[in-house]
């Protein structure tokens, strides 16, 4: 039985079994951040039309989904642990790779809860009847990446990139969320990283049918090599990437490509296709051990009055790229759907050129700036184009 958006849980998509309320903003972010009831910018309600366009701000506290008892308790899991992962961060502690799966985990789950609440409640310019799929359904989906950056000082505040844009809308794969003076750049889609690895990958292919041309996603054998070009998009301020390949199947669904020892090195857990955590950086790319003091060094950023900038634009410029490399698709679909499809991906990337043209502009005249660099240094300011 599925429910409306308003009504289903979050976490499941089904109608709430022992209702409660999830936040959206994890409640110990908001106390990380700030005062839990201050007031925050939380996007544009399109859901009445153009003519009715509304901004929608109210307290952190207030901006909530439902979701069932039982869901709601294994997800508060998660956010325990990512609570001590980001503590370490802003304290440069020593992480392990459990850690980073952990971060990336949660990342999954911020990122589409984030694109819910749009959907839900009105924000999100593609607001449809029924989501396609819900966070329980998208954590450790696909190929997960993030970007780790550590300011000198950012103060107290919470705020994120990239969830504003029609891009984000249609297709929630990648973020940025700044958290004191934390910044993290995620993203996740089938194909991101491991065509790029040299690792079985899936690829969209097409197959004629009596009833016509049918769109369909096959996987493909990898290389057995690392290629170039991973990650490979402008990055204007310091951080330290972590990576993890991800399958939505298990060995038994699909053994034969992962048959060779270049393959077999990258996993923890063969059988279910659990990929080891990954650093790179300029060098070299390994598994994570231990992410210590060279690490950190790495990810620190010397203070810039463009970081408000940079912080908005890269958001932009990532959900290009993803949209360009992961694998653009679902269900089994006709040649005209497969089409709109492309040209749907490739409207937006232009909306998203033209938002990062007017950022540039404003950057070269401050006079005509609205890119929330006050509310940025304040916390106040929580979606950021």
């Amino acid at each position: 039985m599925k429910a409306s958006p308003e009504k289903a849980c979050v976490f499941c998509g089904q109608p709430p079994e022992e209702k409660t309320k999830e936040h959206v903003v994890p409640l110990w972010v908001m106390k990380l951040t700030g005062d839990e009831k201050r007031k925050a910018f939380f996007g544009v309600h399109y859901a009445n039309g153009p003519e009715n366009l509304q901004v929608r701000q109210h307290a952190f506290s207030s901006y909530t989904l439902p979701a069932c008892k039982t869901c709601n308790d294994a997800f508060a899991v998660l956010e325990a642990f990512a609570k001590r992962v980001v503590e370490k961060l802003l304290a440069e502690q020593p992480l392990t790779a459990a850690d980073v799966e952990v971060l990336l985990d949660w990342l999954d789950k911020v990122r589409v809860g984030l694109w819910i609440a749009g959907r839900t409640l009105g924000t999100n310019i593609f607001r449809a009847s029924q989501p396609r799929f819900f966070v329980g359904q998208r954590v450790r989906w696909a190929d997960r990446w993030a970007r780790i950056t550590l300011l000198p000082d950012g103060g107290q505040g919470l705020t994120y990139a990239g969830v504003g844009t029609p891009m984000f809308g249609s297709m929630p794969s990648a973020f940025a969320i700044r958290i004191n003076r934390l910044i993290i750049q995620n993203a996740s889609s089938p194909r991101m990283l491991t065509r790029w690895l040299g690792l079985p990958y899936p690829e969209m292919t097409r197959k004629r049918t009596p009833d016509g041309t049918i769109y369909f996603s096959k996987l493909c054998f990898g290389k057995n090599r690392l290629l170039p070009g991973l990650m490979d998009f402008p990055k204007p301020f310091a951080g330290l990437e972590v990576m993890q390949p991800a399958y939505p199947f298990d060995l038994n669904d699909c053994e034969r490509p992962f048959r060779n020892p270049y393959v077999q090195a990258f996993f923890a857990d063969l059988a279910t296709l659990r990929a080891k955590p990954l650093l790179a950086t300029r060098t070299e790319i390994r598994a994570i051990n231990e992410i210590g003091p060279h690490e950190y060094e790495l990810m620190k950023q010397p203070f810039h009055p463009s970081i408000p900038h940079w912080f908005s634009s890269s958001a932009l410029v990532l959900q290009n790229y993803v949209s360009e490399v992961g694998l653009v698709g679902g269900p089994p679909a006709t040649e005209k759907d497969h089409k709109r499809l492309l040209k749907l991906m490739n409207d937006l990337r232009h909306v998203n050129r033209a938002f990062l043209k007017k950022m540039d502009a404003q950057v070269r005249d401050p006079s005509k700036s609205n890119d929330g660099s006050v509310e940025l240094a304040q916390g106040r300011r929580v979606i950021s184009i």
